[in-house]
């Protein structure tokens, strides 16, 4: 994987082409109920292009990663982070952790492949870009989006806050106008190319990490 990657380059083009229902918005208000549904509709697109975005990274990196594993018994913190995950998610009362981790250790490859179906199920029914949904759909693939660009993460939790009160009310919003909205979903356009890197990063560093 080399960044841009076809998710990133996927990305830009479904913000260009969400951006022309702007068109005759003026820049910095909103005078007509049309600009704020608009303005709004922008939004609930954008939003929607940057949670595709997550969901098919964390999955090209999972599915890359695994196929890796299952190949070539080549290990990154992708796999580490899917083991952890699925072995955490395991716990409970009624199983002693040493049954669990002689599970892992008998039957890796078997286990790795049902971490992978579960998280398959974590990204599959994921509806947002808050700070919970992009550390649970990164967070097992071994991304911290908070790590990796603290400022990009709230940023996108800020656009998701956004979202969620645009679909709870249809009051017009003064203070969201073209210039604005067009401002924010840049700059978490730009800042999510550090997301990307770090995908990139991870699977380049496969080779470092063999198992014998």
């Amino acid at each position: 994987m080399n960044s841009p990657t076809p998710e990133y380059k996927n990305l830009k083009i479904s913000l260009r082409n969400v951006t022309k229902i702007l068109s005759r918005v003026p820049e910095t208000e909103n005078t007509t109920t049309l600009h704020h549904l608009k303005v709004q509709s922008f939004v609930f697109l954008a939003h929607a292009a940057f949670e595709e975005y997550l969901e098919n990274l964390a999955s090209s990196l999972m599915k890359h990663s695994v196929y890796n594993y299952n190949t070539k018994s080549q290990i990154n913190e992708t796999i580490l982070g899917l083991i952890t995950f699925e072995t955490v998610a395991q716990f409970d009362k009624e199983t002693p952790r040493k049954e669990i981790s002689f599970r892992v250790v008998k039957n890796t490859k078997k286990y790795l492949n049902l971490a992978k179906t579960n998280h398959e199920g974590v990204i599959s029914s994921n509806h947002g870009i808050k700070l919970k949904d992009q550390k649970a759909i990164l967070l097992p693939v071994g991304i911290d989006p908070e790590e990796v660009d603290i400022a990009t993460s709230a940023s996108l939790d800020a656009f998701g806050i956004k979202r969620g009160g645009f679909a709870h009310t249809f009051k017009i919003q003064t203070n969201d106008t073209r210039s604005s909205v067009l401002a924010a979903t840049h700059n978490i356009f730009i800042g999510l190319k550090s997301f990307d890197e770090e995908a990139c990063r991870i699977m380049s560093a496969k080779a470092a990490h063999v198992v014998v």
